[in-house]
Formats: C-alpha cells, structure tokens, sequence
C-alpha cells in the first residue's frame, strides 16, 4: 500500500473517530444522574442506535457505488471479457450546527476505494470515456470545512476539496460517462479526480442570480491553482425555463517544460459553461414532467504548454422520455478537443472527436442503470490508434 494511502485511512479513521466521541460525550451528558444505567449496553447491542444519535448531534452517513463494465471495440488488446472496474464512495457530512453549535457550518470527510477488476482500459484517448477510471487506490478523497455567513452570501471553505464541485461544473451533464463532459480537459492540473488537493475557496452572491467564486488549490507538483468564476442565473417564461452561465480564469504558477524547450514561469486559460432548460410537457395526473435541458462548454489554454489549446462541447437531456418511466432520463452529445501544435507535444492529428449517448433508467431509489454508447474519432491524436465504438453499462447504488 502507497504512503498515500496510509495516511488517507490514518486521517479518515481519526475523523470518524473524533465526531463518534463529539456525538457519545453530547448523549452521555444527557443521561447523567442514572437516568440511562444501561446505556452502554444498549449503544453496543443496537448499532442503529449509533447512528441515530449521531445524527441527532449532525454527523451522518451516506455510501455510494459505481460499478462500470466497458467493451471496447476493433481495438486488439481489448479482452473478450471487457473492462471492469469499481469505484465505492464514504461519505460522512457534518451539521456545523448540530456538532459545533455553528450556524451556517457544514464539513465532508469523504472515503475512496477504486479498483480495476478485470480487463485493461483503452488509454489512448486523452478524454477518458468512463469518469471512474484511474489506477486502483483506497484514499482519504476529500476533508473539508466550509462557514456560511451574512445570510448565505458569502461562502468560506477550506480543506481537501474536489475542485470540480465548485468551479466548471456542468450541472446539467451528471449522468454521462466522458469525463470532458463534467469540466473542460483545458484546465491544466485541475485538481479534481482522482486526486483532489487543499484548497481554500470564497463565493460570495450578493444576490439570488448573481456569484463570484474564487479559489486557490495545491496542484500535483506544479505549484498553485488560482481560480476566478464568475456567473449568473436566469429564468425565462414565468420562471419555468431556467438557465446559467459562468466563465472562468485560471493561472497555474509553478515552473513547467514549455514545448520549445526550457521552462515556463507559468501558464493560464480559460473556459465557460451555458446551461439552459427548454421545453417542458406536463404529464397527465401525477407521474411527472418531461423536459429537455441542454448544455454548452468551451476552454482555451496556451498551446505553448499545454498539450491541448482547444475544447469545446455540448448536448441535450430528455428527463422523462416515456411517460411510464418518469424519472428515467436520456443524453446526447460530442465533444471535441483540440490539440498543440508544437511538433514536441507529439500528435499526428489535430484534434480527437467523441460522440456519445445514454440512457439512465432508476431501479428504485437505491439502484440505477445506464447504458452508454461512444465513438472515439482519433483516439489520442495519433495514427496507430483506430476509431471505434465503446460500450459501457453502470450500476450506480446509493446508501
């Protein structure tokens, strides 16, 4: 096991450890004077009773699941078997005002466990087609405390944070699989999976449409990420079309090979997101609403550097497609990106197109299936690599 990995448990085991007795020494001082004699016992018998009372003091506890299984096809070194692999998620949030008495407070400790079961991935694609692959490892993923203060327009957090979660999020593009599809591959050390960073982040909204998010996040030995996003909220038609926009700027400080040789003092870009509902059909009683939204991302960065210039991207869901299947949902959408043209970043083609489509289908409230389709046109950005289709199924479970 990596040190890395070491310390993720060391740190998440302390955590757990210190909000359990947080939550113990609260129930144990309201069962002073022999009011609960048999107390002990009964928190050891009946572990529900654990969890009880340590949502009472507002720490609780949530797990979630990914499992994907990948067939990858007219690619040689794809086995019959495909490509499987997991990733599993702890989470435990903290109510700052349950725990500390804090108004406004709120925390995350955060468990990952990721592992390849069978199989080898296609790596030759630089947008990664399944969002959970990595190389197999057990992590403490995020820890992180954030304050609201003067009535929730500010936002101050701090801690080991997935930056993904506050800045390029394409809210709208949750459940397709390519990773392009959550934030642009534009930015360079992104701090998100599969190794988010310290950071510390502000958001202020000083009203309901309105935000500025700010951050600065460690990178993975090339410095600090500095973040500005700016953006706004909408809606359209009595308030029944909703829609946002942000943009962002990016620096990374830190020395880092530039393609001409020698080394750069620092890079920048920048990308945006345009999210927009549109039509809507109210169904007949109770069994819901279809919908379609649609999305829209586009990144630059300094092709000098980094080893893409360009990115663009965007599609449309359809949130209850068939009127007995209310919550299930379907997507479509590309996404393309742009490659350096500098002879030493080392691409044959200029820029690598994916296509794809899925289908979510929830089981019950704690399963859910989704079958995604892709095509990879020039995989990589080289020769030897084919175009070809790839298959995925997930099983998502919540607890």
């Amino acid at each position: 096991m990596r040190i890395g990995r070491s310390w993720g448990l060391v740190f998440g085991q302390a955590a757990l450890l210190v909000f359990s007795s947080l939550a113990l020494a609260q129930d144990s001082k309201s069962t002073v004077g022999g009011s609960d004699r048999n107390g002990i016992a009964t928190v050891i018998s009946e572990p529900r009773k654990i969890l009880g009372r340590l949502n009472e003091h507002g720490i609780s506890f949530q797990g979630l699941l990914v499992y994907d299984w990948s067939k990858e096809f007219d690619h040689d070194a794809d086995p019959a078997s495909g490509f499987g692999r997991y990733s599993l998620d702890l989470f435990m949030p903290v109510d700052g005002k349950k725990a500390f008495g804090l108004e406004g407070g709120a925390g995350l400790v955060r468990l990952k466990q990721h592992m390849r079961q069978f199989g080898e991935t296609y790596e030759a694609a630089e947008q990664v087609y399944s969002n959970i692959d990595a190389s197999s490892r057990t992590t403490l993923y995020e820890i992180w405390y954030e304050q609201r203060l003067f009535s929730n327009k500010l936002r101050l957090k701090g801690g080991k944070i997935d930056a993904n979660t506050e800045f390029a999020v394409v809210q709208n593009a949750g459940d397709f699989l390519n990773s392009s599809m959550g934030y642009s591959p534009t930015i360079m050390a992104f701090p998100t999976y599969p190794e988010p960073k310290l950071g510390i982040n502000a958001f202020f909204h000083p009203t309901r449409n309105n935000g500025l998010n700010l951050g600065v996040f460690e990178t993975a030995g090339m410095g600090t990420l500095a973040m500005i996003e700016p953006g706004h909220n909408w809606n359209i038609g009595q308030g029944e079309h909703a829609g946002r926009a942000s943009f962002g700027y990016w620096r990374e400080n830190g020395r880092m090979e530039h393609f001409a040789g020698g080394m750069a003092a620092g890079t920048q870009g920048f990308y945006t997101v345009v999210e927009q509902s549109g039509w809507r059909h109210p169904w007949m009683g109770k069994e819901g609403e279809r919908k379609l939204a649609t999305f829209f991302q586009y990144g630059y960065a300094d092709g000098d550097v980094s080893p893409f210039t360009r990115h663009i991207g965007g599609g449309g869901i359809l949130q209850a497609p068939f009127s007995r299947r209310p919550n299930d949902s379907m997507g479509i959408a590309a996404t393309g990106l742009r490659f350096s043209r500098h002879p030493a970043a080392g691409f044959d083609y200029r820029s690598e197109l994916i296509l794809e489509s899925y289908y979510r289908a929830p089981i019950n409230k704690y399963f859910a299936l989704v079958q995604d389709f892709q095509f990879l046109h020039h995989p990589g950005g080289v020769r030897e690599e084919r175009d070809g289709p790839v298959l995925t199924t997930r099983l998502v479970v919540s607890f």
